[in-house]
């Protein structure tokens, strides 16, 4: 009775996990008819796709392969992983890579899943919603440098610079600073790089960020710094603004973390 009853916790358990994130993976036998248009990665590795799915809808639903590079391997097959990750869970598939010359293939496969869960495969975050939809454009920003206090955490700041010194302010009355700051560090080389700043209709303000961490084997000074990134954000219009910032954080092309926070601002411009 007692092993019946622990094998109906371990399935009941499992089925929970799985409808949780009813994840489905399709292995294709043939990549045609399909054409991937999008690609990320690195000199070592690479993952191509083509979202399948509205940019509205609930689910995503996108087709995938890809290659590893690895001469110096004598082994017909490589595992990697499908990851998705968010809202405090996580989803892991192991596959298999199989050897056609210096390189490791993955077979297309079709992949759907719960929109908001950040997609990485093979180390390599794929950005299903590169797409932000008709509402959003891009903003044009200026770095600006700064003197900043040293602070152990990742977070964000929103103020006003005058004469090179940083405010923390909630009221703006020109352009608003961002400051990203990515927390203490136990060595130089790191960088805070921002990649955009898109304004979408609801009046949010995405900005997608890059902390690159010292590459294998970089020689880097022995000492603690505290990387950060001050940005000037040009173009917007009096009124009440959310920012949103999602901070990839990257180690030889790769995503090995990411932090998102968000905060508010109300700017009182001369713009009309």
């Amino acid at each position: 009775m007692k092993k019946t009853f622990w094998v109906f916790v371990v399935v009941f358990s499992l089925l929970s996990y799985l409808f949780a994130f009813n994840v489905g993976y399709i292995e294709l036998a043939e990549l045609e008819p399909f054409v991937l248009t999008e690609s990320v990665g690195s000199r070592t590795s690479n993952v191509n796709f083509t979202v399948l799915s509205k940019s509205n809808s609930e689910e995503v639903a996108i087709v995938l392969s890809g290659w590893l590079f690895d001469p110096g391997s004598e082994n017909s097959e490589r595992e990697v992983f499908i990851q998705l990750r968010g809202n405090g869970e996580s989803y892991e598939k192991k596959i298999s890579l199989m050897r056609e010359g210096i390189y490791y293939t993955m077979n297309p496969f079709i992949l759907s899943f719960r929109r908001g869960y950040t997609l990485v495969v093979m180390g390599l975050e794929v950005d299903y919603d590169k797409n932000r939809g008709d509402d959003a454009i891009e903003l044009a920003f200026e770095d600006v440098s700064i003197e900043v206090e040293w602070h152990s955490d990742v977070s964000i700041l929103l103020g006003e610079v005058n004469e090179g010194l940083f405010t923390q302010v909630s009221a703006i009355l020109e352009e608003p600073v961002l400051l990203v700051k990515g927390g203490e560090r136990p060595t130089g080389g790191y960088n805070i790089v921002i990649d955009g700043v898109y304004l979408h209709e609801d009046r949010t303000i995405e900005v997608a960020a890059k902390l690159q961490t010292p590459g294998s084997g970089d020689f880097v000074t022995q000492a603690f710094t505290y990387p950060h990134k001050a940005i000037r954000i040009l173009g917007l219009h009096s009124g009440n603004y959310v920012v949103s910032v999602r901070m990839e954080v990257l180690k030889d092309g790769e995503v090995i973390d990411i932090y998102e926070y968000s905060s508010c601002f109300t700017l009182y411009s001369s713009k009309n």
